[in-house]
């Protein structure tokens, strides 16, 4: 593994000028330059994947993901903690935390974090497993598409973040937002790493 965490942040050093200015490429360009970064990279491990662009104060942050398959978190760690320093990028380990506010479009489904309620749910046989409904505004224009809870589960795992939603969440299911759901209830989606923390505090 050690070697082949080299060989993919030597290869890294040599090609990473390529890849400050994907936005500026022509799109057959931009998709061959992430073909040979997804091949290198699963030349590591075949199991992980990626995320590039510019981030905070213009710096291009290459992301490295499981995406949320808690068995290779290790092979994540172990990569990024191995980066080399380039001058101008940051290397991070899994999706971080971003909150409510941004727009979640995953294929035909359209999800807005900062509209959206959740409730938890108690397991009857283990306390220590935290289920939660997340209740959407647009659920009965979404419902039947095969890929809802694909595209909840990637907001969610955008909201907390990656290794949050992979350790701390068990069971994820949708439903529809009701006409009163604070009088019901609910909780907005902004207040889920606070009830995660607060959960993990009441038992430990």
């Amino acid at each position: 593994m050690e070697n082949s965490a080299i060989r993919f942040w030597q290869w890294f050093e040599a090609h990473h000028s390529g890849y400050l200015f994907l936005s500026d490429v022509e799109p057959y360009v931009k998709e061959k330059l992430m073909d040979e970064l997804m091949a290198e990279l699963h030349r590591y491990h075949p199991k992980l994947y990626f995320e590039t662009g510019i981030r905070e104060n213009d710096v291009p942050e290459l992301i490295i993901t499981a995406e949320g398959k808690s068995d290779y978190f290790e092979d994540v760690e172990y990569l990024v903690a191995r980066a080399p320093k380039i001058a101008n990028w940051k290397f991070t380990a899994f999706i971080q935390p971003q909150g409510v506010e941004f727009t979640m479009q995953w294929d035909d489904v359209t999800l807005e974090p900062k509209s959206v309620w959740f409730l938890p749910l108690t397991h009857t046989e283990n306390i220590n497993h935290t289920g939660i409904r997340v209740y959407l505004p647009n659920y009965d224009e979404v419902r039947d598409k095969e890929n809802l809870l694909s595209a909840v589960y990637k907001m969610l795992d955008t909201v907390i973040g990656e290794r949050s939603f992979a350790l701390d969440i068990q069971y994820v299911d949708a439903a529809a937002l009701p006409e009163d759901p604070e009088g019901e209830g609910l909780f907005e989606l902004w207040e889920l790493p606070q009830y995660l923390a607060w959960k993990k505090k009441s038992l430990a």
